[in-house]
C-alpha cells in the first residue's frame, strides 16, 4: 500500500527578545499537526565577540526548547549580507516550505529601520510560505529580561528616531522604555500604546540624546 509523503518542512525565525518563546511554540505546533521537521533559526549580526550574558540564556531556552519539540536549532552570522539573505539561504538548504516570522508595530518599525524587511524576504522567497505572527504583546518574560518600565520618548533626529528623557518636536513618540537586564547600555524595548493595544519597538541605543530646545 503506498503512502503519500509529506514534503512540509517548518522554519522558525527568531531574534533576540522575548517573543522568540512564543514563536517557537507556533511553529512546534504547525509542526506536529503537518508531521514536518522543524527548524529555528536566529541570524546573528554582530561583528564583536563580546559576552553577552542576557542573549546567552535567550539562545539557551531556546535551544532547549526546539530540541524538546523534536527540531535542530541553528545560529547563522550575518558576514556581510542582509539578514533576510542569509534566510532564505538557509531555508533554501534545508528544503524548508513554510517560514515563521515575527513582525512588531510593522508601520513604525519600518520606518524608524528605514527598510522593509518583510517586502525584502517576500520578494526573495519564491514558493515558501510566510507566516507572520503578531509580537505586539510581551508576556511576563520581559519583567525577567528588563528592568522596570519608565516615561521616555522617541524624538526624530537627522532623519533617525533616538531615545531622549524629553519630547522633542511633532515627530516625539511618547512611550515607556524597558532597559535590558546585564548590559552597559540603553538597549531594550520601547512600549508604545495605538488603538488600545501595546505595541513593543527594539531599542539599540549606547546613550541618551536630549532634543534641541
Amino acid at each position: 500500500m503506498m503512502t503519500e509523503m509529506n514534503n512540509e518542512s517548518i522554519m522558525v525565525c527568531v531574534h533576540y527578545g522575548p517573543h522568540g518563546q512564543r514563536l517557537i511554540q507556533r511553529g512546534s505546533e504547525l509542526s506536529r499537526l503537518l508531521g514536518a521537521p522543524l527548524y529555528v533559526l536566529t541570524v546573528d549580526a554582530t561583528t564583536d565577540h563580546e559576552y553577552n550574558q542576557n542573549k546567552e540564556q535567550y539562545l539557551s531556552g531556546w535551544e532547549k526548547q526546539t530540541k524538546d519539540a523534536g527540531g535542530s536549532f541553528l545560529i547563522r552570522k550575518c558576514n556581510g549580507k542582509k539578514t533576510a539573505e542569509v534566510i532564505v539561504e538557509t531555508a533554501q538548504e534545508k528544503k524548508v516550505t513554510q517560514i515563521i516570522i515575527g513582525q512588531s508595530s510593522q508601520t513604525l518599525w519600518q520606518e524608524i529601520t528605514r527598510g522593509n524587511f518583510v517586502n525584502d524576504l517576500i520578494e526573495q522567497l519564491g514558493p515558501i510560505d510566510l507566516h507572520i505572527v503578531a509580537v505586539q504583546r510581551y508576556p511576563e518574560l520581559l519583567e525577567h529580561s528588563h528592568e522596570k518600565g519608565f516615561s521616555a520618548y522617541l524624538v526624530k533626529r537627522d532623519g533617525n528616531y533616538v531615545l531622549s528623557e524629553e519630547p522633542g518636536g511633532e515627530d516625539t513618540i511618547k512611550g515607556i522604555f524597558f532597559r535590558e537586564l546585564d548590559t552597559d547600555f540603553n538597549s531594550g524595548l520601547f512600549k508604545i500604546v495605538r488603538n488600545g493595544e501595546a505595541q513593543y519597538l527594539k531599542i539599540l541605543q549606547s546613550e541618551w540624546v536630549k532634543p534641541h530646545s
